[in-house]
């Protein structure tokens, strides 16, 4: 299957991302290669999802951008390129531009808009949501509630055929591990608001590390195990990504 000609220039920016990994612990990068490798190996007999066959694996790999404003705004952009079918066929282009605001210390408002550009459609929706994170004991603990809206539908993972708004609950924690690697669990429910779905959608389960290779410059290795229900499937999804966060901030 071909990739459209304007996504080179993403998967260029990866590449010199990429670079940046020679500053990294040489363990953490053994150790992030080996992983990602067993889990693509331990799931190679499966294949994309569909009625009969349920179970596929996915690579994602996503890069992240904030700008850290004055006055308790933040502005970032989110890009993820996707793959399915053992990770060997393009699924899609992920964008997501997002605005926040600190009403508190330790509770942000945000909205984003998200545009999921798929090799056969294209998907669209709107978000609303909260985020509070507060520290107990050296664990970093966070609730991100968000309403989700579906502009335009097509089966991009993150929605529902059968329901237009979505709740999504994500408890987070996080615990550093030593002074730059950090290790953190997600659990990410999807509630729906029709009575033709069921109640809750699919579920996020993710477990990473973060490494913090320089000042605002961090890379993470990831696995999420993603059961999809509806009322005509039942599908499970294990995801394997890196994922680059770069921050940069402006002085008051």
């Amino acid at each position: 299957m071909r990739i459209k000609h304007w996504r080179l220039p993403f998967l260029l920016r990866i590449m010199h991302q990429i670079q940046d990994l020679q500053k990294l612990d040489r363990r953490f990068v053994h150790f992030t290669f080996l992983l990602l490798i067993s889990l693509c190996v331990s799931h190679l007999v499966m294949g994309q999802t569909s009625k009969t066959d349920p179970v596929d694996v996915q690579g994602w790999t996503v890069i992240s951008l904030g700008l850290d404003l004055p006055k308790k705004w933040e502005v970032g952009l989110t890009g993820q390129w996707r793959t399915e079918n053992n990770a060997t066929i393009t699924k899609g282009l992920y964008l997501t531009p997002e605005v926040s605001y600190g009403i508190h210390k330790k509770v942000n408002l945000f909205a984003n808009f998200r545009y999921a550009d798929l090799m056969d459609a294209h998907s669209s929706r709107l978000g609303l949501g909260m985020e509070y994170s507060t520290k107990i004991s050296g664990w970093q603990i966070g609730f991100r509630p968000q309403y989700q809206y579906t502009l335009r539908y097509a089966d991009d993972g993150d929605g529902s055929a059968e329901s237009k708004s979505i709740l999504r609950t994500r408890l987070s924690v996080r615990h550093r591990i030593t002074k730059k690697l950090d290790g953190y669990l997600q659990f990410e429910p999807y509630f729906t608001f029709s009575p033709d779905a069921y109640f809750i959608d699919n579920i996020r389960n993710t477990a990473g590390l973060r490494y913090e290779y320089k000042k605002n410059r961090r890379v993470s290795v990831f696995y999420i195990y993603r059961p999809d229900y509806a009322k005509s499937y039942n599908r499970v999804f294990h995801v394997a990504g890196l994922r680059w966060d770069v921050d940069f901030k402006v002085k008051d």
